[in-house]
Formats: C-alpha cells, sequence, structure tokens
C-alpha cells in the first residue's frame, strides 16, 4: 500500500527483525563478509533500474539469508539473496565515515536519508520468474533448469524515477506470494515478525 512505511530489508540494523522471522544469515567462505554494503558502478540492468548510465556510480547492499530443513521443499534447505541499489549521487555522504556508520547500525537511517532528501515517494513493486542463472544456483542451492522468483521493489519519485531498487530472490518452488490485504484478517493493523512467522509467513517485503 503506498501509505505504509517498507521495511530497508538490505539494512544491517534490520537483521534482527529478518532473523524474528526464522531466517538465520547463511554462511559464506571466509574471506567474503556476511553483509556486504559499497560504492560500484552500475552495469547494463542496474542502469536499467535505476534510470542511469552503465558505469554510473551506485550503493550495493547485499546480505544471504537460509532456513532448516522444516522450511524446506523435498529435503533442501531454504535460501534467499537481498541486494539493494542506489543511485549514489542521491546520497552522497555515503563515503563519510561517521554517517557510513550510521547506515549500518540504524535500521531506517538510509530510506529516511533518501526521503528526506528526495521525498516524498511512492513504491512499486514486480515480480517476476526466470530459469536461474549459474551463479544464482549456486548461491541459492538451487537444481539445473529450476526457475528463481525474483521481487523488485522500488522507490522513487512521484514521476516514478526509480531512487532505490530492492530485490529479493528465491527459489520458485519454494515460495509464493500474497498480499497483506489478502492475507491479514486485520490488514490495518501492524503485527510483530513473530507473529507473522507464527502465521506461515516467510518475509514482508
Amino acid at each position: 500500500m503506498a501509505d505504509r512505511d517498507r521495511p530497508d530489508l538490505a539494512a544491517p540494523g534490520n537483521h534482527p527483525d529478518v532473523q524474528a522471522f526464522g531466517w538465520d544469515l547463511a554462511q559464506r567462505d571466509h574471506e567474503a563478509p556476511l553483509f556486504t554494503g559499497e560504492k560500484t558502478t552500475a552495469n547494463r540492468d542496474i542502469a536499467i533500474m535505476l534510470s542511469v548510465r552503465p558505469g554510473h556510480p551506485v550503493i550495493h547492499r547485499r546480505s544471504m539469508w537460509h532456513r532448516g530443513h522444516t522450511a524446506a521443499v523435498h529435503g533442501a534447505s531454504a535460501r534467499l539473496e537481498i541486494n539493494s541499489y542506489t543511485n549514489a549521487d542521491l546520497l552522497p555522504d555515503w563515503d563519510d565515515p561517521k554517517r557510513h556508520a550510521q547506515y549500518r547500525k540504524r535500521p531506517a537511517f538510509f530510506y529516511q536519508s533518501l526521503i528526506h532528501e528526495h521525498g516524498p515517494v511512492r513504491w512499486m513493486t514486480l515480480t517476476t520468474a526466470r530459469i536461474a542463472y549459474e551463479d544464482e544456483r549456486t548461491a541459492l542451492g538451487m537444481d539445473y533448469a529450476e526457475a528463481v522468483l525474483v521481487i523488485r521493489r522500488t522507490m522513487a519519485h512521484p514521476n516514478g524515477h526509480p531512487i532505490e531498487v530492492t530485490e529479493v530472490k528465491a527459489p520458485a518452488n519454494r515460495y509464493e506470494i500474497g498480499y497483506h490485504r489478502e492475507l491479514a484478517g486485520e490488514p490495518d493493523i501492524d503485527f510483530t515478525p513473530q507473529e507473522l512467522s507464527d502465521s506461515g509467513i516467510d518475509l514482508v517485503i
């Protein structure tokens, strides 16, 4: 709904809320951190997402999550990947050490800063499925020719120009999408992640 805040799933400070749904940060190799947040340049796909030119500076935040066998289908552990992409020009203080620390520690600070400087905003969500690429199959523990579910949520100016894009990827044969008003008996009441998890909801996006 346009009048409701969206959780910044890529913010380290929100990890306890994601964990309340029963997820844990997936273990990766010893050289790779569990959470990454860096300034990089847009490839073709990211440039299209953010309506910038390829090579434009972007802020990329990423984390990987897993659940145990109780949430699995066919005995495989359930995983999901969260990526966030932001036009770096819209957050020029990302490189300031003190501000960067705040972006990591305060759950809502990243979104609050974007909305304060560039709001009001609107939200757009697109859900698609396609055959997973090789790197996605490896990261998500998928078999060859399995489909990946891609949920892309965009924070945008009222004119539709993107500000930030969050992408959630998960195996399509292990998840289904439900909408808040259709699932909730009382759609205007906010429930805690634990209460939602108890009702069989894996994540609110």
